[in-house]
């Protein structure tokens, strides 16, 4: 949907698309008449209704020949694509995923031209001129896959150059949205705040010269995920705070709660084998995944879990930090899009209802957080889903 927000503005809240499996067009096709036009329909949207789409780069690549087809399946429900998840590459429903994840990242060219296929596959579905949208992908790469910094700075600065082309061709802005995590490269917002200022910009100078900062921040910016910096012990407000202070945009935020644990033994039952699921204490100390040995607590992990929820499994979550920088950046206009990403469903220990009864409550959460702002085209009242 897309809400009224402060300063005469309208903000998309979506959902990511990441929660459903599949890997070609014709699976996120089907996720869209199964579950996007039945959620428009729930939420009692009946103006355009904002989708964010995960295109792997086997769809993306699908997208290439068949973009009209999706934009018609869209434009036909009143639906608008306002960002593309471009962070997993490949399969994320299927084989474990883990670490390989980060796989290629920006040291490689394969993962430049995925992300080059997603944007102009966005701007393809959503063709409406003046447009900022973005595409989130991985902070650069994992830690220990130790990259070299110049190569994935040098690769981002020519990202500039063709999300730049892709303006000029289809007169949609796409902005590349970095999404800090634990252990990657840029792990917390006063890291990716460091690598902003000592190595983007200079080398961003240096290649462009005069006018090169206004360029950069046209091109790229940071996908706040709530979850990651709670997992980092970093408010998500806080984490705002410093990405705003360093003008570093933020086109995306993604809504998601983290799992916050007196000891990493009352993390047991989220152990699974598909994703990695960093823990992370209070003084910093971290483990790369659940049941990879133990930490004093208190914990937090990595385990994207559905935001109305404040505990899970009888585990308690970081709701509040999310609902902090929601609010936040609601008040600021800090923000091209709202995300509710929880990619997890098909993973956790207890679930209720279906997948739609919890997509439905998270947006209807959303819209409480915000004492239940104007939507525009929308009928935001009333009761449903999983509570």
């Amino acid at each position: 949907m897309f809400l009224n927000a402060p300063g005469d503005r309208t903000l998309p809240l979506c959902y990511s698309m990441n929660v459903h499996p599949g890997e070609g067009l014709d699976e996120v096709l089907a996720a869209i008449r199964d579950t996007v036009i039945p959620l428009k329909a729930r939420l009692g949207v009946e103006g355009d209704f904002a989708v964010g789409l995960r295109l792997s780069n086997r769809a993306a690549e699908e997208c290439e020949r068949r973009a009209e087809e999706l934009k018609g399946l869209l434009d036909s429900n009143g639906l608008v694509a306002v960002t593309v998840n471009a962070f997993p590459y490949g399969d994320f429903h299927g084989e474990p995923v883990k670490a390989e994840v980060y796989r290629p990242d920006w040291t490689d060219a394969s993962r430049a031209v995925y992300s080059l296929r997603a944007a102009v596959a966005l701007a393809a579905c959503n063709a409406r001129r003046g447009s900022r949208l973005s595409i989130s992908t991985v902070p650069l790469s994992f830690k220990a896959f130790r990259p070299s910094l110049n190569a994935v700075t040098h690769r981002l600065l020519d990202m500039v150059n063709m999300f730049q082309a892709v303006e000029r061709k289809s007169g949609v802005r796409v902005c590349l949205a970095l999404e800090p995590e634990p252990l990657c490269l840029l792990e917390t917002a006063r890291e990716t705040v460091a690598y902003w200022k000592d190595h983007l910009m200079p080398a961003a100078r240096a290649t462009y010269g005069r006018g090169a900062e206004e360029l950069v921040r046209n091109y790229l910016g940071v996908c706040l995920d709530t979850c990651h910096h709670a997992v980092r012990w970093e408010g998500s407000d806080e984490a705002l705070a410093l990405y705003r202070e360093a003008e570093i945009p933020v086109p995306k935020i993604q809504l998601s709660s983290a799992l916050a644990a007196d000891t990493v033994a009352d993390l047991e039952p989220f152990a699974e084998p598909r994703y990695l699921h960093q823990v992370v204490n209070r003084a910093g100390e971290a483990l790369p995944d659940l049941g990879e040995g133990d930490l004093q607590g208190p914990v937090r992990c990595h385990f994207h879990v559905p935001i109305h929820k404040e505990n899970v499994a009888g585990v308690a979550t970081t709701r509040d930090d999310m609902v902090a920088g929601l609010r936040l950046a609601w008040k600021l206009g800090a923000t091209d899009c709202l995300e509710i990403e929880t990619y997890t469903w098909d993973v956790l220990p207890l679930r209720e209802g279906e997948l739609l009864d919890s997509l439905e409550a998270e947006y209807r959460f959303v819209l409480g957080a915000l004492d239940s702002p104007q939507a525009c085209h929308a009928e935001a009242s009333g009761e449903g889903g999983s509570q």
